[in-house]
């Protein structure tokens, strides 16, 4: 399915639809069926969408049904939209099974299922081409190596130090453990420098410069 707009859309900026987290708050249970509304809220509990839901199981497999209203495409006036998902098991090696959805476009299995601007049905990141992207994804290699090199920082508690310089040993940590840190700091430092070196040479500047 080709996503509108000619972009790749981004996974963040879908809703999840989380198979789990369903079963543990008791919309979804085996043997039975179960109605109500699932919502989605942000991190201070303000509700950003909600979604009426009947889902009937029995030991092997069932079905959820969504009902939603969709912006259309062209007018971007609310229509009703019913989503049928299919849902089945499958046995676990060491004895139990495993629920899983199934994906209304490509039937794929799937534990999380997303509903992207522009697509009327949830369905699993593998449907929407181009492929969905994660925000890790877009972060070009110099931003991606900073943010590694902070990362480092924080798993030591260090607040004192800057990308400058090296960071600082934490009390109590054993000195091997910590130059393995420092070690893959120096390799993230030599790995930023390969990426500044041609930008600096087209401004006429070096790293001796800074």
């Amino acid at each position: 399915m080709s996503y509108p707009g000619g972009w790749r859309p981004h996974i963040e900026g879908a809703l999840c639809l989380d198979l789990r987290r369903m079963f543990e708050s008791g919309a979804l249970r085996e043997g039975a069926t179960m109605r109500g509304r699932w919502h989605w809220t942000t991190d201070d509990g303000e509700e950003v969408s909600a979604i009426g839901y009947t889902s009937t199981l029995d030991h092997e497999a069932g079905t959820l049904t969504l009902d939603y209203t969709c912006a259309d495409g062209d007018t971007d006036e609310r229509k009703p939209v019913t989503c049928t998902i299919g849902m089945d098991t499958v046995p676990c090696h060491y004895g139990g099974k495993r629920w899983y959805f199934r994906c209304p476009y490509i039937h794929r299995r799937a534990l999380k299922l997303y509903k992207f601007h522009g697509i009327n049905q949830f369905c699993h990141r593998e449907a929407i081409r181009p492929r969905p992207t994660y925000a890790s994804q877009r972060v070009g290699g110099y931003d991606r190596i900073m943010a590694q090199r902070w990362a480092i920082r924080r798993k030591l508690g260090d607040t004192f130090s800057d990308l400058c310089g090296e960071p600082s040993k934490p009390k109590g940590m054993h000195w091997r453990t910590f130059e393995r840190y420092l070690e893959r700091d120096n390799e993230l430092a030599e790995r930023e420098e390969a990426f500044l070196l041609p930008f600096l040479a087209r401004l006429g500047m070096g790293m001796k410069d800074f």
